[in-house]
């Protein structure tokens, strides 16, 4: 009996991991994205499309072009949380030991995602464990190596370079804050921490769930040995004249301060005039009023806990279609 322990150990598969991409159209890059997340040295893996009403032919190309993906059709566009939460949800149904959340106008590299589950199974109570980020564009440079608070004038900012990378980030792996561009999440934290606030259309949801997770516990760890490109914000519209952008930057902006209120330094008006006087020097005069708007509805919309996974996550205004296919 002793001497089959070991080789029962060595038989044994290492975790179940869901690699999930929410797309919202630009089919060419969600393809891109999972043909790199197929080519992982990742042995336990699963793929897993949560498409969110796309408008183009995403749902066919990925199905045609990615060997044994899973697809999740939405029915409506539901937002990068809610959308999101769709994946990660049904991922922990499946029996995910951990889920991989990543950007559909995304590279990664073959190593990362083994790097990632390695760093998270040697540090169990790494809730949220994160890759370097670099630029598609420019890829020696960083854009996002985790992200810090600043006091003055009072933002998050992410940990970038403005050249290549110099390894300034490799030996400080203790992050306050990650953008959901990438994240691996551990089944434990999402079962205590909860899933993406659907609060939050996009915007804040990082900053909220970040908060969430230091605060029951977690740590956020970057892994440098990980790398991913990142083509940025491609959907969103940021820096662009795009009013649903500013809209919901400033809905999301409000509900974050009401959320997190006690950190008035971090969240409170303070934060506010910076991001309009920052519109105001770059120029950016069209987004004030979008802004101003959203605001004030998130001062007034109703604010909701924050949903638990393997719960029923559809809500009175939108029935969630899981409609799965697997590709062959």
């Amino acid at each position: 009996m002793n001497e089959e322990s070991p080789n029962r150990e060595q038989k044994a598969k290492p975790p179940s991991v869901w690699l999930v991409v929410l797309g919202f159209n630009n089919a060419a890059d969600t393809v891109e994205c999972f043909k790199s997340l197929a080519d992982s040295d990742y042995p336990n893996k699963h793929l897993l499309f949560v498409d969110n009403d796309s408008k183009d032919d995403s749902v066919a190309r990925v199905i045609a072009e990615i060997p044994g993906v899973h697809v999740l059709q939405t029915g409506k566009n539901l937002g990068f949380s809610r959308g999101y939460n769709v994946g990660l949800d049904f991922s922990l149904r499946q029996g995910a030991d951990y889920v991989f959340m990543i950007n559909n106008d995304t590279v990664v590299a073959p190593g990362c995602v083994s790097a990632l589950v390695k760093t998270a199974v040697l540090h169990p109570r790494a809730g949220v464990v994160v890759p370097k980020i670099f630029y598609y564009d420019h890829p020696k440079s960083i854009w996002s190596a985790g992200s810090r608070y600043r006091p003055f004038p009072p933002s998050i900012v992410m940990r970038k370079t403005a050249g290549d990378d110099d390894g300034r980030f490799d030996h400080d792996p203790q992050l306050e804050f990650a953008t959901t561009c990438a994240l691996l999440l551990s089944r434990r934290f999402l079962e205590e921490i909860g899933l993406l606030d659907a609060d939050f259309f996009i915007m804040y949801d990082d900053y909220d769930w970040s908060l969430r997770c230091r605060d029951g516990g977690y740590d956020i760890l970057l892994v440098p040995s990980a790398h991913l490109w990142h083509k940025v914000s491609k959907s969103t519209g940021v820096g662009t004249r795009s009013p649903f952008f500013w809209t919901h930057y400033g809905r999301s902006s409000a509900l974050f301060a009401r959320k997190h209120c006690k950190r008035w330094w971090m969240t409170g008006p303070f934060h506010m005039l910076y991001i309009l006087a920052r519109m105001v020097v770059e120029g950016k005069y069209f987004g004030l009023k979008p802004y101003l708007q959203g605001y004030c509805q998130g001062l007034r919309a109703e604010i909701h806990p924050p949903p638990k996974p393997l719960q029923n996550l559809t809500d009175p205004f939108t029935v969630v279609l899981f409609s799965l296919f697997s590709g062959t």
